[in-house]
């Protein structure tokens, strides 16, 4: 599978247009490629697999069990990134009504 839409339609004036298919190993999913592909794979999709309608969270868990530790890492950074905007928020809302609070002088 090349990934590309046949059904798309294609802007007036152009009648020919050249399809090409990338190798398998630009776009493995497990759905369709074998596992001992996947060691070439240059992307992987998580595809849906409908026999087994498991999760994709799931899915990368089990396909490329570097995902654990790149979703523990980004976990970590988001955690810190509300935090801080929450911490942000809280001194924002305490000097405003400090402020409003002067200003009735």
């Amino acid at each position: 599978s090349s990934g590309i839409n046949a059904e798309w339609p294609l802007r007036p004036g152009i009648h020919h247009v050249p399809i090409f298919s990338l190798p398998q190993e630009w776009l493995w999913c497990e759905t369709w490629c074998s596992d001992s592909s996947k060691a070439n794979a240059k992307t992987i999709d998580l595809c849906n697999n409908p026999q087994t309608k498991e999760p994709k969270l799931d899915r990368a868990r089990r396909i490329a069990p570097e995902w654990v530790e790149y979703d523990t890492k980004l976990r970590r950074i988001l955690d810190k990134v509300v935090v801080e905007s929450s911490e942000k928020s809280k001194q924002e809302s305490s000097s405003q009504s400090r402020s409003s609070s002067h200003s009735e002088l």
